[in-house]
């Protein structure tokens, strides 16, 4: 058995963020190994090698953390503000140990996000290989017709991409349930648009069968080791239409 991983893996098991941006952060020169810029793909040996992102020695993390917070509208899905901006760290309080979101929420989206120091976890939810499906309720500005419904739910194509949700549902007047495994940037407000329709009200109520609950917005809580495995289960399907 081999000792030695890749680097960007390394950075994602000790919880700085995900492989993907581990990536980023070697081509924007902020990682070093043993005191030389870092390359793409290069492995390194944990406890042999000291590797550095932004100066700050990076090491394994002794124990796994994983939080669902039910994240309001009005703050980043970031571990730093830019511009000022809350982050939806600023809601974790007690919280000691160095987490990261999973994926992204946009500042006016609300609901279901998991934030951890696991990066393989990470890895495995927000990579398009693994098809992980996420619910999500939907408000728009206006009434989508029953005959424009049945076309969206044969898919649509955003920047080149073809975007076919997994449900779309009718929960009531201009209040809709969209599943997707698609993981692109604002993918369901962009959905709705390509359409012409405006989304006015959107939140996150499950990734794959893992739902929010009963937790209120604003709070969160740790998952149990059940609850991570919900993750990887097919959500629950209702039926098509529901008044």
């Amino acid at each position: 058995m081999r000792a030695d991983m890749k680097l960007q893996k390394f950075i994602a098991m000790a919880g700085i963020c995900s492989r993907r941006k581990a990536e980023e952060l070697i081509r924007q020169g902020r990682v070093f190994v043993d005191g030389r810029p870092a390359k793409i793909g290069e492995r390194i040996i944990p406890g042999k090698n000291r590797v550095e992102v932004d100066g700050k020695e990076v090491k394994l993390p002794q124990k796994k953390i994983y939080i669902m917070l039910n994240k309001p509208a009005g703050f980043v899905t970031s571990t730093k503000s830019q511009f000022g901006e809350k982050t939806v760290l600023e809601l974790l309080g007690e919280v000691t140990e160095r987490v990261f979101p999973v994926g992204r929420l946009d500042k006016e989206t609300e609901g279901l996000l998991i934030l951890t120091n696991d990066g393989e976890l990470a890895y495995r939810i927000t990579h398009p290989s693994f098809g992980i499906k996420k619910s999500y309720l939907v408000k728009t500005d206006r009434e989508v017709p029953p005959q424009m419904l049945g076309n969206m739910r044969k898919g649509t194509f955003i920047h080149g991409r073809r975007v076919v949700p997994d449900l779309l549902q009718r929960l009531g007047r201009k209040k809709y349930r969209i599943i997707l495994h698609e993981g692109m940037k604002r993918v369901v407000r962009r959905f709705f648009l390509s359409y012409g329709f405006r989304v006015v009200y959107l939140k996150r109520e499950a990734i794959g069968s893992l739902r929010l609950g009963n937790l209120k917005k604003g709070q969160w809580r740790y998952l149990s080791q059940r609850e991570l495995e919900k993750i990887f289960q097919e959500p629950y399907y209702p039926s098509l239409e529901r008044e």
